[in-house]
């Protein structure tokens, strides 16, 4: 499943990323050319999700300014699954790349070079992803907004 997001609903769209749905903002302006047929619009304006759902395009409206609810709304309603899958790049969606540390050696600090595991790469954008300490936050971040679904 795909999503299409207006651009307010970037930190929504980068953690659908996390769960492996690919997720993208529409910046600027939105028109019906930039939405796609194949996935979810999501938007916070009732207007919009109106004007959609008359010309027959998969919509989802989500409130304006809870973040945490609104994960909770995409996840529950679509039935998304819980887990981290950190399979996409977080910033545009593309397929991550399995690589060694020695390839990725001169994009990343000293330090997780020497320390970090699981590297990924972005051949779309070119950003370098590994499993950190925060990857256990982003887990428990997780788990505490589903708890509220």
């Amino acid at each position: 499943m795909k999503f299409y997001l207006e651009e307010n609903l970037e930190k929504l769209a980068r953690w659908l990323r996390f769960l492996g749905y690919p997720a993208y903002t529409i910046k600027g302006e939105i028109n019906l050319s930039k939405i796609k047929p194949d996935g979810v619009f999501i938007t916070t304006s009732r207007r919009w999700y109106e004007r959609l759902k008359k010309l027959g395009i998969n919509a989802f409206l989500v409130p304006r300014h809870d973040f945490e609810l609104q994960l909770c709304s995409v996840v529950k309603h679509f039935k998304l699954r819980h887990e981290l899958s950190l399979n996409l790049c977080a910033y545009c969606s593309s397929p991550l790349v399995s690589v060694s540390r020695e390839e990725v050696r001169e994009k990343i600090p000293k330090r997780v070079y020497e320390e970090g595991e699981d590297f990924t790469l972005c051949p779309g954008c070119g950003a370098v992803f590994w499993k950190g300490s925060h990857y256990e936050r982003m887990k428990r971040k997780l788990e505490e907004i589903l708890k509220k679904c």
